[in-house]
């Protein structure tokens, strides 16, 4: 008999409710908005230092887990990029230095665009829009740039609009890309090679024009929130200040270390004979409950938009898009802490996204560690007491009982929702 053919699984997440539900506030007045967060965490490394131990801190003479800043806003970028409504295809950037190699690849897949040609054209454009290129790695740029997430393609497309007139300029960056391969090869006893001069020189100005374009800021939502400093496109492109602040996040009980000793089975032993473990090996990991607090200043955010030269109301629209954007992706990311190995991430206890006049923290709230169990309703109760000498404006706290209990007393101003 003939098997029957399976159907195949549908593998499509659910679309996300009105995107930023029940998280979004951009009807509440305020100049900032602000987050403040409990989350219960077991048995993970969601930050780890150099020699790849839990990140720590010292609060009121207690050891805490922390995590960096750094590692919370890569965890909240990650999450919007991977925006499951894919409503945004537009507003994503990149962080690379691998720019020059990644518009050589778009010119040989997308354009057929020779691979001799392709490098040496890819180079020529990204050094026209400002970015420096690293003469020991011209595939990389100097330093790690925030770009649009599609410039590689614009650049690609620019070059190709531009290419009969491009010959002279190639050859002349082929020429420097050697003079930079021979230069990093000198030794003391070789001579020196004469540079060639700059291949920057006979480019078309059309081209420089729309190179410098493709970087610019205004309508690229990540950038506007979280900043970028590119010293070498000239203000106001290249130095975006961040519309986004977020604070190491800490532990609100004492660190629970602990050393998880692991071994890996050889599924191969010779000759049938046991001959011990194939590995030994052990990983720290942390418990407690992570206080973290983000804020987003409305007026700053608007005013990078604004570089876009569109209208006031256009603005407007795409200031509250990345708004909602931003609080969701700030209230359900964790870093990924080997999630294979540690699990899923938690959503929040408790999470305050609220309006106000003020980006203030409620850390002091956690000076004298939380001792008392479980500490997760424990350190919302404190929290709850806290956030009633902000002066918070308007907002939504959202509320998730580990066993049950009812929400603490949250400030007046707050509407109290579950995720």
């Amino acid at each position: 008999m003939t098997p029957l053919t399976p159907q195949p699984t549908d593998l499509a997440p659910r679309p996300l409710p009105a995107y930023g539900a029940p998280t979004d506030v951009t009807d509440s007045p305020g100049p900032f908005v602000v987050i403040h967060s409990l989350t219960s965490v077991v048995g993970v490394n969601l930050n780890m230092d150099m020699d790849h131990l839990p990140k720590t801190l010292r609060i009121g003479g207690a050891e805490r887990m922390r995590v960096s800043s750094q590692s919370l806003a890569r965890a909240a970028r990650e999450y919007m990029r991977t925006d499951r409504t894919q409503q945004h295809p537009g507003a994503h950037a990149l962080s690379t230095r691998s720019l020059p190699t990644a518009v050589a690849q778009q010119l040989e897949t997308e354009h057929d665009v020779d691979t001799a040609d392709a490098h040496p054209l890819a180079v020529l454009v990204v050094a026209a829009s400002g970015l420096s290129i690293n003469p020991s790695r011209p595939g990389q740029t100097r330093a790690m740039a925030s770009v649009p997430a599609d410039a590689p393609a614009q650049l690609a497309r620019i070059v190709m609009t531009h290419l009969n007139d491009l010959d002279g300029p190639r050859e002349a960056m082929e020429d420097t890309i050697a003079h930079w391969v021979a230069t990093s090869q000198r030794t003391a006893t070789t001579p020196a090679v004469e540079d060639p001069g700059s291949p920057l020189r006979g480019l078309p100005k059309a081209l420089v024009a729309a190179a410098q374009d493709a970087l610019a800021p205004g309508t690229v939502e990540e950038i506007a929130l979280f900043g970028r400093f590119l010293a070498e496109l000239p203000s106001p492109a290249g130095r975006i200040f961040s519309a986004a602040h977020i604070a190491h996040g800490f532990g609100a009980d004492p660190l629970n270390r602990f050393a998880d000793e692991f071994t890996a089975h050889d599924d191969y032993q010779e000759g049938g004979v046991f001959s011990g473990s194939g590995m030994l090996g052990r990983q720290y990991l942390v418990s407690g409950t992570l206080y973290r607090q983000a804020s987003l200043d409305r007026r700053q955010l608007r005013q990078t938009l604004a570089l876009s030269g569109r209208s006031e109301a256009e603005v407007e629209t795409l200031a509250q898009s990345a708004e909602r954007r931003w609080t969701q992706a700030i209230v359900r990311s964790l870093p990924k802490a080997r999630r294979s190995r540690h699990g899923s991430p938690p959503r929040p206890t408790l999470a305050v996204i609220a309006t106000s006049d003020e980006a203030l923290t409620a850390s002091p709230a956690f000076e004298e560690p939380i001792t008392a169990q479980p500490a997760g309703p424990h350190a919302a109760a404190r929290l709850a007491t806290y956030l009633h000498h902000l002066d918070l404006r308007q907002g939504t706290a959202l509320w998730q009982s580990p066993a049950g209990e009812v929400p603490p007393a949250l400030p007046d101003v707050l509407t109290v929702k579950g995720f």
